[in-house]
């Protein structure tokens, strides 16, 4: 496995096929090989994923999403169109990995597990480039509303890291010019 050249080529999909469906062995396949390329094998990492695959749970999953832009009073004048648009667009890709980390009252712990889950999320999606899967990690506002927590069975001891948006694809998309390191580049001096 060449990891430099799967990072380089690797591009986040918007565009899925509609079939065939995500298999949910394969996400729990390459779930397991993410975890395991973490350092220490993930083990410092609690988390708990709950996978959106089925017809009817994506439409759930899209009501939920939408719901705080119903309720919001500036957005209910959006057109119908716009709400079924978004809609539509959460109800056609084939799978979705929403990922849950752990979280206690000591903030350094937390952040040590959000940025463990997310390296385990960062390799998932590596792994699933390598088999053809596409990924879009989602960590839009509209996924914090009370009505997707209720729906994911979160507890108030639980933070939403992303919902993983998969599915396969007939077209690569072109890659974007990336920001040189020289440019993020800061010397402290005395």
């Amino acid at each position: 496995m060449k990891w430099a050249k799967i990072i380089q080529e690797r591009r986040s999909i918007r565009r899925f096929k509609a079939s065939p469906e995500v298999d949910q062995e394969l996400v729990l396949e390459l779930l397991r090989e993410a975890q395991g390329l973490y350092p220490l094998g993930g083990a410092a990492a609690c988390y708990r994923c709950v996978y959106v695959g089925t017809a009817d749970s994506r439409e759930r999953l899209a009501a939920c999403m939408l719901e705080p832009l119903v309720q919001n009073k500036l957005v209910k004048w959006l057109p119908e169109k716009v709400r079924d648009f978004v809609r539509k667009r959460v109800t056609e890709i084939p799978g979705h990995l929403a990922v849950i980390a752990s979280t206690d009252g000591d903030r350094k712990k937390n952040d040590m597990n959000v940025a463990a889950v997310c390296g385990i999320m960062q390799n998932f999606q590596l792994l699933a480039w390598e088999r053809q899967l596409g990924a879009l990690w989602d960590t839009e506002p509209m996924m914090q509303s009370r009505e997707l927590f209720i729906l994911l069975r979160m507890k108030p001891t639980e933070k939403l890291v992303g919902i993983l948006h998969l599915g396969y694809f007939d077209k690569v998309p072109k890659a974007r010019a990336r920001t040189r390191a020289e440019k993020k580049w800061t010397i402290l001096s005395s």
